[in-house]
């Protein structure tokens, strides 16, 4: 926020009503001077468009993907940013926290820190604040394990001592010793989940940033909106979603001041601050989110980040 002398007394706020929502009377708020004007917006979102997945194939339980998301914040404004350290091992390090495999440098985690700085639907300023340990490894038997379901024989508990004796070309994970699972890599599920874990590898630091975006604009009281209600029609699959935001006139300097109170637990705050750390996220979601960065990485420049961010 704008320094202010001490001494100075904040200039009062005025409020003048701007729209009726469902939940409250919303109002136009003049605050140090700036006026901020309340937008709601209803947004309509198309599962051809990439903005809509269903949760299980014939559950008629439609989330929103992360396009989606990024879609809806067009009107909700809310900044999403990286802090500069993040705690791993109960300590601070860079953030983001990357560990490679040494001989391929393949990328086996990611311990990712990202806040969203927005206003709510009555204008006061909500940080949501998540940090994600994202393990390759662990998606990767997750889905061999939903292949296991589904198509037998392409893979079986055990432990490291037990190969099968029927024909494949078997190899072993562990999971929890002394079991694992052992693979027949000749199998054609088990093909696709190697050609999966392969992207995971590649794309896991993308994937962490998506996974944490969307899950902060899912819970900022702007957005709000994880289940949504779809039906067919003109244009396909689709549901509508209400949005709200403020125009405002937050700087970088606003940005970083706010990030700098939220990465402090002693410093009192002027605003709303929720903190959550994500050790799991649904084998559904991580699945939506690959699929999204398989489609975009032929789309984006080497080295960019997701939506072609730098």
């Amino acid at each position: 926020m704008e320094d202010k002398r001490k001494d100075e007394p904040a200039a009062p706020e005025k409020r003048q009503l701007a729209l009726t929502a469902d939940f409250a009377e919303v109002y136009t708020i003049v605050r140090d001077g700036q006026l901020m004007e309340p937008v709601r917006g209803r947004i309509t979102l198309y599962k051809e468009l990439g903005h809509l997945y269903e949760q299980r194939k014939g559950s008629n339980d439609w989330r929103i993907t992360a396009m989606g998301y990024r879609y809806l914040n067009r009107v909700a404004s809310i900044s999403l940013v990286s802090p500069e350290s993040v705690i791993v091992d109960g300590r601070a390090v860079p953030n983001p926290h990357i560990e490679r495999d040494s001989k391929t440098k393949a990328i086996e985690s990611v311990n990712l820190r990202r806040m969203g700085i927005g206003f709510s639907p009555l204008g006061a300023i909500v940080v949501i604040d998540k940090t994600l340990f994202y393990n390759v490894y662990t998606y990767f038997i997750q889905s061999i394990q939903a292949k296991m379901a589904r198509e037998a024989g392409c893979a079986v508990y055990g432990t490291q001592d037990m190969r099968p004796e029927k024909a494949g070309a078997w190899a072993w994970y562990g999971v929890e010793p002394p079991l694992g699972i052992w693979i027949n890599y000749e199998s054609a599920p088990i093909l696709e989940c190697l050609q999966e874990h392969t992207q995971r590898q590649r794309f896991g630091d993308r994937m962490a940033t998506t996974i944490l975006d969307r899950n902060i604009l899912k819970d900022h009281p702007a957005i709000a909106a994880a289940q949504v209600y779809a039906k067919g029609g003109e244009g396909g699959v689709k549901a509508m979603v209400v949005v709200y935001g403020y125009r405002n006139a937050l700087t970088p300097r606003n940005l970083s001041e706010i990030m700098r109170q939220a990465e402090d637990p002693a410093d009192s705050k002027i605003f709303e601050h929720r903190e959550e750390t994500i050790a799991e996220v649904a084998p559904e979601e991580e699945k939506e989110v690959l699929e999204e960065e398989k489609e975009a990485a032929d789309e984006r420049p080497e080295g960019a980040g997701p939506g072609g961010a730098k």
